[in-house]
């Protein structure tokens, strides 16, 4: 996790499943409890992404207020966000700004 001008940056990386879950939820929670002005959740190193886990990022992120930004999801993390009807309400980046952005 990132922090920073009220933007909170997590960084995901391998496989998030409902085994993670639990964990998932801790950690977002924590985050939310923050109330960052920006949630942008850094998926460029995720290889899979199930719809349990998806729905927890963007249900959480929703709760608190906040649109979740999406970065970098590659086209299969893409696809359960469409397919689940999810990435209609989130903000679908496709790589992450370069300095001075």
């Amino acid at each position: 996790m990132d922090a920073g001008q009220g933007t909170v940056t997590v960084v995901a990386r391998g496989e998030l499943d409902a085994a993670a879950a639990p964990e998932i939820a801790a950690q977002l929670a924590q985050i939310v409890a923050h109330r960052p002005q920006r949630l942008v959740f850094d998926l460029t190193g995720l290889w899979f992404l199930d719809c349990a886990a998806a729905r927890l990022i963007v249900g959480m992120s929703l709760q608190a207020g906040r649109r979740p930004v999406i970065r970098g999801a590659r086209p299969v993390v893409r696809r359960i966000l469409q397919v689940s009807g999810l990435a209609a309400r989130c903000v679908l980046e496709d790589e992450p700004p370069g300095p001075g952005s």
